[in-house]
């Protein structure tokens, strides 16, 4: 049957404060929901913010083996897609005249939004759980903190803040025993509002926006500040104040929840980080470095949680993150009740290599990635050997495309082992330098 894509990420139940947002984060939305269309189907409906570029288009549609003029994509040039875009005659109308009752609802992020939005169109979503914005519950960190300790999962040393005076006490608390903390928004999207701490000047805040170094404990107005928070509530949303690992390794694996059936294990591996500044890149499918042990540790815990959020009544994708310290210990530290960063990345192995790609192939990813004109760097990736040659099985291919707005794309390595994964990469990195000279 087909299915009904929406782009909905950054709504107005995943994110505390929309008001605060940048443009710079807007386009850093539209970037992961274009991610999306590699996941349609003929017959599809795909809504999303901005049109999507045709050259993106067919560059996906020559590996999925779609045909453009067989998906609807709907597209109305906004930043994000509110409740009143939803609901207005450009988006609502037409999917009025297409959707069906039969067809599939697969949002981003099944938030209470979405599900006003399904019911508009005659769809039936399933979880009661989820309709009533279970999904919305798992997402915050506040209550994933709580559920996950209530569980018996390992989380970090910490406590969720509503007010400055559990702020100032939990922070003189945790500084006392440890070299840092980090500060996070309860609810935010792609590290926004994650704020490390610490009196070492030195300590590398991978992961976060900002790193405050304290030249005493008691200096708390910058914390105080980025915080947001006031002696009797909290005007911009909670926080969660937590120790921060250095030198820690960011994991994750992403389930399926299923409707009928267990949760399953979908893909897992680690975040990829530049040093400088410490910030998220991509994605590296299975992990390089995570010792075995460790390894096998975090995924046997994150699929009892998995376990848990279905009892719960979660159906659907999600990613459980952790990050695993010097010692080998895991320490979970948020879930996203929704699709991941990894979904596009699975999906395209699956398609390229097949569904059980993971037996003979490696994956990396990153983005934000300085490139010309889609167009152009396809036919230098061509001509260079580094596209995905099918025959060979391996190459790369572009998961997202900018370049048109912020001349950035998001590119996928797929390789028999890491080192030839690294090799192709090393190429390309070679090719898009001689292009910004």
């Amino acid at each position: 049957m087909p299915r009904l894509w929406l782009g909905n990420a950054c709504t107005e139940h995943m994110v505390d404060r929309m008001d605060l947002l940048t443009q710079d984060d807007f386009d850093g939305i539209l970037f992961a929901m274009k991610r999306l269309v590699w996941l349609v189907r003929n017959g599809d409906a795909l809504v999303l913010p901005r049109p999507v570029p045709d050259d993106f288009l067919r560059h996906v549609a020559q590996h999925t083996g779609i045909s453009p003029a067989r998906v609807h994509v709907i597209a109305p040039d906004a930043d994000l897609l509110t409740q009143d875009l939803l609901h207005s005659k450009e988006i609502l109308g037409r999917l009025r005249e297409l959707v069906t009752p039969d067809w599939e609802f697969r949002p981003y992020i099944h938030d209470r939004g979405a599900e006003v939005f399904a019911r508009e169109l005659g769809l039936v979503t399933g979880s009661r759980f989820v309709a009533e914005g279970g999904a919305e519950l798992l997402n915050s960190k506040v209550v994933f903190r709580a559920l996950a300790a209530g569980a018996g999962f390992a989380v970090p040393d910490g406590i969720p803040c509503r007010t400055s005076e559990d702020l100032l006490r939990t922070l003189h608390r945790l500084l006392s025993a440890h070299p840092a903390v980090i500060l996070k928004r309860d609810r935010a999207v792609g590290g926004h509002g994650n704020t490390v701490i610490t009196t070492d000047p030195g300590l590398e805040g991978t992961g976060a926006q900002r790193t405050i170094v304290l030249g005493d404990p008691t200096d708390n107005e910058q914390v105080l500040k980025e915080a947001g928070l006031t002696a009797t509530h909290a005007p911009q949303g909670e926080v969660v104040l937590e120790v921060f690992h250095p030198n820690c390794i960011s994991v994750y694996v992403e389930v399926d929840c299923q409707e009928h059936g267990e949760a399953v294990l979908l893909n897992g591996g680690q975040l990829r980080t530049d040093q400088r500044p410490p910030v998220l890149t991509g994605l590296a499918l299975p992990p390089r470095s995570v010792p075995g042990p460790a390894w096998e540790r975090f995924t046997g815990e994150a699929l009892r949680m998995a376990r848990f959020m279905r009892g719960l009544g979660y159906r659907g994708l999600a990613s459980i993150d952790a990050v695993i310290d010097q010692t080998g210990d895991v320490w979970f530290n948020e879930v996203n009740a929704r699709l991941g960063g990894s979904t596009h990345l699975h999906h395209i192995a699956e398609t390229l290599v097949g569904p059980d790609w993971t037996d003979s192939h490696v994956l990396i990813s990153r983005f934000n990635v300085r490139a010309p004109a889609l167009a152009q760097l396809l036919r230098a990736m061509r001509e260079h050997g580094l596209a995905w040659d099918s025959g060979r099985g391996r190459g790369i291919v572009i998961a997202s495309d900018d370049t048109a707005t912020a001349g950035t794309v998001e590119y996928v390595v797929l390789a028999h082992n890491h080192e030839e994964a690294g090799a192709l990469e090393d190429r390309l990195t070679g090719l898009l330098a001689q292009h910004d000279k």
